[in-house]
């Protein structure tokens, strides 16, 4: 047996192999066999099994207490490893990442971020765009994503072509099949929609997208005019378009904005479309008294909505310590204070009541929070301890990987490479998965990184793939935009 070390595997897999002696959640197995000894403290949502690889699919899962019968066929011995299928990232804003590289600042809440970004769009290049676009693609290929879904900014939905990311995600959806299926959302207020021929305009831009339609995104924030929440649902119906809305993105409730999630909930319970709505951010839900608390998780669970819960930027726009009113008396030399509330989605209630959670890696490095790395097992490592979450690795892994998967448009249940459906380990899906030394939620959430080893239909990745590219490699592609006051190495 080659024990679980990547500098000891050969560059290149054999066509049939066993991973051996795998720790995965038993929740992505299907069908799931009993749970076997742990080698380590015992998790109700973990199990060890051996996995057979065969031409690129999993051909066959046994419990380790089967002994595997390899005759000729190389055993891999994870001794416990954690095995994930590939990650899905639900919710990302590539148009917008990495624009920190050209010297601009992040904002610090969301409402001076939304100022700054209005003017952005316009100041961009294809260029520009394919660089820091496919800067995040090589980024997030490298983490173990093998789908994502980004928004698009649409200033103008009165143009037909819309705008130029769109054009560009067009051509990148298309030069990175196989490797990072692509998916894309509108992203515009909803007083947009109050132009009936720009709201049909933006439909059908986004029903004709090359290599499969587009979502239509929309913002409901404070203030938003909900008398043209039903438009966006006519508009999803006659183009069968899903629906992902930016909502709530506030700890405000006695400002009287939670009527946006509960009108929602229930318009898409009356007109039967709740599975096919997405909720990001509803930050506002942690903000409320026990009692409406519960009513309106009771009102989502009803309506089959999906809630997607972006702890990077929602703890770090949310409660952001602007308010200066206290600075002065307190003798505060930055003008700051900390946070006091988290920006959190109540995800153990809406789990109990079943309601679909994802979680998403939101923006990178830009106006919105200046950090972040399109890695889905950061996120869900940040999420465990913002959320405290139990076991997280083993529990809450749906979150992604399939639970992700099946949120995305046009999802294909056959787990096919490249492609978004919600392959759980399989027998006959494709070997897309991610290894990890870690045999505990501890031990992987511990050292996300280390060791991480990903595998794309059984094989892994080439050499220049397997690893993030350099920052260095983003300034060759927005040179006439960089801050030049910022020291730079030679490149």
């Amino acid at each position: 047996m080659s024990p679980f070390h990547p500098s000891r595997w050969p560059e290149r897999l054999p066509a049939r192999y066993w991973l051996a002696r795998a720790r995965v959640p038993l929740s992505l197995l299907a069908p799931a066999p009993a749970p076997q000894p742990l080698l380590t403290p015992a998790s109700r949502d973990a199990g060890l099994v051996s996995l057979l690889v065969d031409d690129g699919r999993i051909a066959g899962i046994e419990p380790v207490a089967t002994p595997v019968d390899a005759g000729s066929t190389t055993v891999f011995d994870l001794a416990g490893a954690t095995v994930l299928p590939a990650f899905v990232d639900a919710h990302t804003h590539l148009d917008e990442g990495d624009l920190l590289a050209t010297g601009i600042t992040p904002a610090r809440d969301l409402a001076a971020a939304t100022a700054r970004m209005r003017d952005e769009p316009a100041r961009w290049t294809e260029a520009e765009l394919r660089t820091r676009i496919g800067f995040a693609l090589r980024t997030a290929l490298a983490h173990g994503t093998r789908a994502l879904n980004t928004y698009v900014d649409w200033p103008d939905p009165t143009d037909p072509e819309g705008p130029l990311a769109w054009r560009v995600f067009a051509d990148l959806k298309r030069e990175w099949a196989g490797r990072v299926d692509l998916h894309f959302t509108s992203l515009l207020a909803l007083h947009h929609l109050a132009d009936e021929a720009a709201a049909l305009t933006l439909a059908r831009t986004l029903a004709r997208a090359p290599e499969g339609r587009g979502a239509l995104g929309l913002v409901v924030d404070a203030g938003a005019p909900l008398q043209w929440l039903p438009r966006a649902f006519e508009l999803a119906e006659r183009f069968d378009l899903a629906l992902d809305f930016h909502i709530d993105q506030h700890l405000a409730p006695p400002e009287a904005h939670i009527g946006h999630v509960a009108r929602l909930a229930r318009l898409a319970r009356e007109r039967g479309w709740g599975t096919s709505v997405v909720c990001g951010h509803a930050c506002v839900l942690g903000a409320l008294d026990d009692d409406e608390h519960d009513a309106l998780l009771d009102e989502i669970a009803a309506s089959g909505l999906t809630l997607v819960c972006l702890p990077a930027t929602d703890l770090w726009l949310q409660d952001s310590g602007m308010d200066t009113s206290h600075n002065v008396q307190r003798g505060a030399r930055t003008g700051r204070r900390t946070p006091r509330q988290r920006g959190l989605l109540p995800l153990h209630e809406a789990r109990a009541r079943g309601i679909p959670i994802v979680l998403g890696s939101d923006h990178h490095r830009d106006l919105f929070f200046p950090g972040g790395d399109l890695d889905p097992l950061q996120t869900l490592a940040l999420a465990a301890n913002a959320a405290q979450l139990d076991d997280a690795v083993f529990e809450w892994a749906d979150t992604v990987t399939t639970t992700a998967a099946r949120l995305l448009r046009g999802a294909d249940a056959s787990g096919e490479s490249g492609e978004s459906g919600a392959s759980d380990l399989a027998v006959g899906a494709v070997a897309d998965l991610v290894l990890h030394p870690g045999r505990t939620s501890a031990e992987v959430l511990g050292r996300p990184h280390h060791g991480r080893q990903v595998l794309r239909a059984g094989q892994r990745l080439a050499a220049d793939d397997a690893v993030p590219p350099d920052f260095r490699d983003l300034d060759r592609g927005i040179e006439h935009r960089i801050d030049h006051r910022i020291e730079r190495w030679p490149t």
